[in-house]
């Protein structure tokens, strides 16, 4: 699906947090337990960001023409039933598959302020990559 218009495209972000964030909470066992519950916890922060971002002050541009993004591009099928190594993986294919998301919405966004958000929350999923990445190393 096309996200023509910048509401689309809070409303498609605002999604893959909450993705994201029940993903985590349905995979929280093992030894993943402590750093998916806190990747949960952070996802629900995030999407409170989006929330508030599309509350404040940006009500006029909701409607304003945006081209180049597809849905299809950043979506996943996520099993947290996997087992370990594999609930891993999707994690890290979640985190950077989110942070393209986020940085290839910056450069198309109108807002300044929603272009530094997008690019935070980018910067974050690159952080949370790299904390998975450590885990999958050790």
């Amino acid at each position: 699906m096309q996200l023509g218009t910048f509401g689309a495209i809070l409303r498609f972000a605002m999604e893959l947090e909450s993705q994201a964030a029940a993903f985590y909470e349905a995979a929280v066992q093992g030894v993943l337990a402590d750093l998916f519950q806190e990747m949960a916890r952070g996802s629900g922060k995030r999407l409170n960001r989006l929330e508030r971002a599309r509350r404040e002050g940006v009500a006029e541009m909701i409607l304003e023409s945006i081209e180049g993004l597809d849905s299809s591009s950043y979506q996943m099928d996520l099993t947290a039933d996997a087992d370990t190594g594999q609930r891993l993986q999707q994690a890290l294919a979640l985190e950077e598959m989110t942070s393209l998301f986020y940085r290839d919405a910056a450069a198309k966004m109108p807002i300044q302020e929603i272009v530094r958000l997008f690019q935070q929350l980018a910067d974050e999923n690159m952080q949370r990559q790299g904390e998975l990445a450590e885990l999958q190393a050790s």
